[in-house]
């Protein structure tokens, strides 16, 4: 073990989550690198989560356990965690994941001056049938989504600034792309697998996606449907509140010279109307390699497709910016 004389603390939000909690509570207990702090904060469990934190944490003084008074729900919730810390840095843990051993030793080595340091990750209902994650991480690309904040460690001088929590969007998006307006070192990444993000039926983000999709209703044409419909979706969520304030935001904090592409690109995003986004897309067809989410799938004839429609294909699939 290499202990840098960095102190980590370990955010894990916690609701409900009996059924995997020893198994990650045991993963993080047994890192190679030496845990300051694990802060747990429970949002209205009501089943035995909070008595198996007050089990570990009777044995184990470094983990705390904190229950809030009324429901936060999933973003509120990781945020005033993250705000309990006090090391010099801040590692976001899921309830039901398993962490690999010498995962917080290799990105304290890893971060250096970076705000964000995060790895691939394996996800999949069982470990042996995960498949790697590899997210792509330009901020070209995290103006269509970001990636897992349980890969995640952050300086905790940035993850405590409140401009750095936009509100508009899932607190790891958020995050990610604000690590890009502070300082000059924003993001870092290690290709390994350092945890496995379990698949099931009861993942919060997963039953906050399915709700959301299900008021908004699925339509016909299969693998077609985003080619189809995307133009729909596109326009319908250009008039949504969360998508004007979060897309402002990465606007008014792109200047012209150091993120000329981006800031053309939140630009179109904000107008209306087809001219703006037939630009967008030839910009997402021309910058494809960095910009689609699965970069492998940006290569080809296909690829040079998927890149023009990358936007509707966004549109298609997003959720985010729907109450």
């Amino acid at each position: 073990m290499t202990n840098t004389g960095k102190t980590v603390d370990v955010v894990m939000c916690t609701y409900n989550g009996e059924k995997f909690l020893r198994e990650q509570l045991d993963s993080i207990v047994g890192q190679t690198y030496p845990i300051h702090r694990l802060i747990v904060q429970d949002d209205g469990s009501t089943d035995s989560t909070v008595e198996i934190v007050r089990e570990y944490a009777a044995r184990h003084p470094f983990i705390e356990l904190y229950v809030n008074g009324r429901n936060l729900g999933f973003n509120l919730n990781f945020k005033t965690a993250v705000m309990r810390a006090t090391a010099d840095f801040v590692a976001i843990a899921d309830q039901d994941d398993v962490w690999f051993p010498d995962k917080i030793e290799r990105q304290v080595a890893q971060i250096g001056d970076h705000n964000i340091c995060f790895a691939a990750h394996l996800r999949g209902a069982s470990l042996n049938a995960a498949r790697k994650v590899e997210p792509q991480y330009s901020l070209k690309a995290l103006l269509f989504g970001g990636f897992a904040g349980h890969t995640m460690l952050l300086r905790r001088t940035f993850a405590q600034r409140e401009e750095a929590w936009a509100g508009a969007v899932i607190y790891d998006w958020s995050l990610a792309v604000s690590a890009y307006f502070c300082g000059t070192e924003p993001i870092t990444y290690i290709s390994d697998p350092l945890n496995w993000h379990r698949s099931h039926d009861g993942e919060a983000a997963l039953l906050l996606h399915q709700t959301r999709a299900a008021r908004l209703g699925a339509a016909a044409g299969g693998a077609l449907a985003p080619y189809l419909h995307g133009l729909r979706h596109y326009r319908r969520l250009q008039g949504l509140d969360k998508w004007r304030r979060f897309y402002t935001f990465i606007y008014s904090n792109t200047d012209r010279k150091k993120y000329r592409t981006e800031h053309t690109m939140t630009r179109c995003l904000l107008s209306p109307g087809l001219l703006p986004l037939l630009r967008l897309c030839l910009i997402c067809m021309r910058h494809r390699r960095d910009t689609y989410p699965a970069a492998a799938s940006a290569r080809g004839v296909m690829g040079l497709l998927r890149g023009f429609f990358l936007p509707l294909i966004f549109a298609y699939n997003n959720t985010e910016f729907d109450d």
